[in-house]
């Protein structure tokens, strides 16, 4: 059981400074019912949905989505959603591809409130991902791992309605750890 409203998901192959994650965890803290973390995706567009990288999202300059592979959220209210009836089908799916829960959470903190932000981004000054080291990363194959992940945009959208109008803009912060 996990006894703390803060939860840090911090994928094993994902390294950061103390300093940011600390500085995550302020951001949380002003914003505990949002996703706060350190990897924006923006999606867009009237479909077929397509996963993207950052680079996609800074070019918009917007996002509306975080990855959880190192991001804090409330304990009760993100496990509760998750683990509810209601997400039971988007559940399915990512038992069915082996990925996409992230992508999962985001639409279930989107649709669970009429609040136009969901997430909220800070920026690390740097971030190692030791798997594009080794190799062994389930999404190595970024083809094949963006095609899975458009494909759960695609299913959360219809189970769950979409994300496009939560974007929320970089830079708009002003202490600027969202740049």
């Amino acid at each position: 059981m996990i006894k703390t409203r803060a939860v840090l998901e911090l994928d094993d192959d994902i390294i950061m400074s103390c300093e940011h994650i600390e500085r995550g965890f302020k951001v949380w803290r002003e914003n505990p019912n949002r996703l706060v973390g350190f990897y924006p995706r923006l999606v867009s567009g009237p479909g077929p949905l397509e996963y993207r990288g950052e680079k996609h999202a800074r070019k918009f300059n917007g996002y509306n989505m975080i990855l959880t592979g190192a991001a804090f959220m409330d304990n009760r209210v993100a496990f509760g959603r998750y683990w509810s009836e209601e997400a039971k089908a988007g559940r399915e799916v990512v038992d069915a591809v082996f990925n996409c829960e992230d992508v999962l959470m985001n639409y279930l903190y989107a649709n669970a409130t009429s609040s136009r932000t969901t997430v909220e981004y800070v920026k690390p000054a740097w971030a190692i991902d030791t798997s594009k080291l080794s190799r062994v990363a389930i999404s190595e194959n970024t083809q094949v791992h963006y095609g899975v992940r458009s494909y759960c945009l695609e299913k959360f959208t219809a189970l769950y309605s979409g994300i496009s109008d939560k974007k929320v803009e970089f830079r708009r912060r002003r202490d600027g750890w969202d740049q």
